[in-house]
């Protein structure tokens, strides 16, 4: 495989693995292919005929991790403590009846089937291990003043049963399944001597017998739209502050978008504050291997990134601008998984960043980027063309230079990496500037304009 002309990443990837050392020790190789979609029959044919390639497409994945159209669930009854509370009961009009209560987390983790999984069976995720959600559900279960407003802040779980009904003071169910709250159960049942009788959370149990009915609930009980640490910044005194700089000093050019779904004018440019967040931490920060980490720009870096005097409107226009640059520049990368890879062109906004750095012609610029927005702005952006490309060019020969070592997705999320790369360009770059072959952004600003 190495030494014929197959796919040149999966040679590098080879190699840095050190695969053929690992068959030489007695391992073995065992293909896998895994796809969102159905094997058609051509893929059929083929791995029947190989017999050494594991295939998970959508049917098998469907089939062997989640069947919705499963019955499952638990052949048991239980029963809901309403001693303490009068359940809201909803009947359709077909006649299926359900119960809305706050039911003891102490209940929940009674129930049959949690260490099976028997209980989850018709639910769409399981639980999802050391998630960021549920080690913040550890926490508020851990801290015992919390469990009062435990029923405030969680979205509940649903359960369906063949039958409920209501005895003296309890919801007997019988013949019941979880389709939403598999996680949140999970936890409280590894928690279970951190459960007090205040942490409660909201139970939906709906009895019916209809099948198709079954699957829809579980399918849009799990399909809401999860809340992102985005939409929690959206009324941020920082990012209503920008939102107004761009209405005041952009309006008709530009919108400045702080809200999933924000209905923007016609005709403007759209920048949302997640491009910003990434621009800005790539040229202020110098941290182009974060950018892929959305929830860092508005949790874990949002006051570095974000509550900086520094940052106006004007300055994430002043990156969006040097960003199209950049982008014009990305196909004259050579190695072509490079130039479309997401991350490059937050790494090159970097090395821009550094390179402006070395030039004091222009740090004023750079610090108050409402002087270059003008009548300056193009002949700016063609100086900072002239720079990238001869940049590019440099990148094309380090990319060969490393061969099979350079491992694009690896080395751009890596800090070490990206320093050692944007050291190798900047040096190349002022080696021409050195020698007259090429000159410094303020140099070319200068004498364009003279």
């Amino acid at each position: 495989m190495l030494a014929g002309g197959g796919n040149q990443d999966l040679k590098n990837l080879l190699h840095r693995a050190k695969i053929r050392d690992l068959v030489s020790n007695g391992y073995t190789v065992v293909g896998a292919f895994v796809s969102n979609q159905p094997l058609d029959e051509n893929g059929r044919e083929f791995a029947s005929q190989h017999g050494r390639i594991r295939v998970y497409d959508r049917n098998r994945i469907s089939a062997e991790f989640i069947d919705i159209e499963a019955e499952g669930g638990v052949d048991d009854t239980f029963s809901f403590d309403l001693s303490y509370i009068e359940p809201l009961q909803i009947k359709t009009k077909s006649g299926v009846s359900s119960y809305v209560l706050p039911v003891q987390a102490k209940e929940l983790v009674d129930m049959s089937g949690i260490d099976d999984g028997t209980l989850f069976s018709q639910n769409v995720r399981q639980s999802l291990g050391n998630t960021k959600v549920n080690r913040a559900m550890k926490e508020s279960v851990a801290d015992k003043s919390q469990h009062q407003f435990f029923p405030l802040y969680h979205n509940g779980v649903t359960i369906l049963c063949k039958k409920a009904e209501r005895k003296d003071d309890k919801l007997i169910i019988s013949q019941y399944v979880v389709v939403n709250g598999a996680q949140s159960i999970s936890t409280f049942k590894k928690a279970e001597s951190s459960l007090s009788d205040d942490l409660r959370v909201i139970a939906k149990v709906v009895e019916l017998n209809d099948s198709d009915l079954a699957k829809a609930i579980t399918i849009n009980s799990n399909n809401q739209n999860a809340i992102k640490p985005r939409d929690l910044k959206s009324t941020n005194e920082v990012q209503i502050r920008l939102k107004h700089e761009f209405e005041k000093k952009f309006s008709g050019k530009f919108d400045y978008e702080i809200k999933r779904g924000q209905h923007s004018p016609d005709g403007v440019e759209v920048i949302t504050n997640e491009e910003a967040g990434r621009l800005l931490l790539a040229f202020d920060l110098l941290e182009p291997d974060s950018c892929h980490q959305v929830y860092k720009l508005f949790d874990d870096k949002y006051t570095e990134i974000f509550a900086r005097p520094a940052v106006t409107a004007e300055r994430i226009v002043f990156l969006n601008e040097i960003m199209k640059v950049i982008t014009s520049c990305m196909p004259a990368i050579e190695y072509k998984p490079l130039s479309r890879y997401g991350l490059t062109r937050f790494f090159l906004l970097s090395v821009v960043s550094e390179m402006f750095r070395k030039d004091d012609g222009i740090s004023d610029y750079v610090r108050n980027p409402e002087k270059i927005l003008g009548d300056k702005l193009p002949t700016f952006l063609s100086a900072v063309g002239a720079a990238l490309g001869s940049m590019v060019i440099d990148l094309n020969y380090e990319v060969k230079q490393r061969g099979d070592s350079f491992d694009y997705k690896g080395d751009l999320k890596s800090p070490a990496k990206i320093r050692e790369l944007r050291e190798e360009l900047l040096k190349s770059y002022e080696k021409e500037i050195a020698k007259g072959k090429t000159q410094q952004v303020s140099q070319i600003i200068t004498e364009q304009e003279a």
